[in-house]
């Protein structure tokens, strides 16, 4: 990777000075995001670590604990060297790379903000500081588009947006009858639209600075919503909110120098390589649209149309699941034999991360659940499909625990079996 040497940093462009800053608060916001869902990169026995292949299930948790102090130490020394140092491309790629093989070991780190910090961690390990910005600002840019896309169907509208606006009413100091919310859930819509509007602004160099305005506000709004005055979803959220804030200034706030000196000649390898990743990175959502991509690879934030698995139990099981995980069924709601876990609530007070979203992700953390705790003849698990996009249509199946492992193989490509370590306390 090319740079420009440290002592030409004064007389960069605003726009140069603003990128560095930005590379700077990449690693800065990464190792806060980690510190603070850290049980989720380090502790398999709490909740399941599942693993993209089987043949990973064996691997001890002192392997995580290794990755992560390397993942430190890579992202403290880019701040010591400087992210644009010649000697920073290197870091740059192993922060990534370590990235990736944690992903590997567990499914649920692929978090939409650990998989965007991957990404960067290859574009600025590749490419001149020039072509980083521009590929930064695309990845940036194809977040807000499919984000908004995904959240303009009745299910968001039914769901999570009805929720949003329930929120802003309490905010704001009013209160929403279940008939007013009934009459104008669809409202709802405006958030998605906004959305969609900071995208439109920020794609156009003449309209970049309202879309700075419209995307810092919108960023506002989310962490008002999403926090403790609002539906107090977790830190993480929060704090990539945080950061999607300061990257709509760093990246978007300022205008492109008039003449711009190359940095590094267009035919690179490293830089045709960083185009690759940037382009897979841009097109891959295109293949969620039509039921073959995950949720977050395809940038669905605050999406209610994906698929889900339900995971229930009879009553007489509850009581010989461990004390902790009996904190998580819900026994009041309904007087019915079988009454609901909460996978998203698990997942969240264990990992201290929303858990990854799909049929997929969730039906593994039921089978890990069952099969450690006995219980695969006193549960019966519900998935439902993904919701219909102009209709919040669900088609529902059925089935008892005791055929999780079967229906896991059949209907699943990657694994669902989870990592030894969460299963070994059943056998003492």
């Amino acid at each position: 990777m090319s740079t420009i040497p440290p002592e030409s940093y004064e007389a960069r462009s605003a726009t140069d000075r603003a990128f560095l800053l930005y590379q700077r608060a990449v690693p800065f916001f990464l190792l806060i995001l980690v510190a603070v869902t850290y049980p989720l990169w380090i502790d398999q026995t709490a909740f399941p670590a599942v693993p993209i292949i089987a043949e990973l299930c064996p691997v001890p948790g002192l392997v995580d604990i290794l990755l992560l102090a390397t993942l430190t130490a890579i992202l403290m020394t880019v701040q010591i060297i400087g992210p644009q140092s010649p000697k920073a491309s290197a870091p740059w790629i192993a922060c990534s790379i370590i990235l990736v093989l944690c992903f590997c070991l567990n499914q649920h780190r692929f978090q939409p903000w650990a998989y965007q910090f991957a990404v960067l961690g290859f574009i600025f390990g590749l490419a001149p500081p020039r072509n980083a910005r521009q590929m930064a600002m695309w990845i940036s840019l194809s977040i807000y588009f499919y984000s908004a896309l995904s959240k303009l169907n009745p299910s968001f509208v039914n769901e999570l947006g009805s929720d949003f606006l329930v929120t802003f009413s309490s905010i704001g100091g009013m209160s929403l009858s279940p008939d007013q919310l009934a009459a104008w859930k669809w409202l709802a819509l405006g958030f998605p639209l906004f959305e969609l509007l900071a995208f439109v602004l920020l794609l156009m160099p003449r309209t970049r600075k309202l879309g700075v305005v419209a995307a810092c506000m919108m960023h506002v709004g989310l962490i008002v919503v999403l926090g403790p005055l609002g539906l107090s979803h977790s830190w993480g959220v929060l704090l990539w909110n945080v950061f999607f804030f300061t990257q709509a200034i760093l990246l978007f706030g300022f205008s492109e120098p008039a003449q711009e000196e190359e940095t590094a000649p267009a035919g690179t390898a490293g830089l045709r390589v960083a185009q690759v990743i940037c382009g897979c990175v841009i097109l891959f959502p295109t293949l969620e649209l039509v039921g073959l991509g995950d949720p977050w690879p395809a940038w669905g934030l605050y999406a209610s149309h994906v698929g889900r698995t339900h995971l229930f139990l009879s009553r007489h099981a509850v009581d010989r699941l461990p004390e902790p995980l009996r904190a998580y069924v819900d026994t009041e709601s309904s007087d019915d034999l079988f009454v609901p876990f909460r996978l998203e609530q698990w997942s969240l007070e264990t990992t201290g991360a929303p858990i990854y979203p799909g049929q997929r992700f969730s039906l593994a953390a039921a089978r890990a659940l069952v099969n450690k705790t006995d219980t695969a003849s006193a549960a019966r698990l519900v998935l439902e499909s993904p919701a219909g996009r102009l209709q919040d249509d669900r088609e529902a199946d059925t089935f008892s625990g005791d055929k999780i492992a079967m229906e896991a193989d059949r209907r699943f490509w990657l694994n669902t079996k989870p990592r030894d370590a969460f299963l070994q306390d059943r056998d003492r």
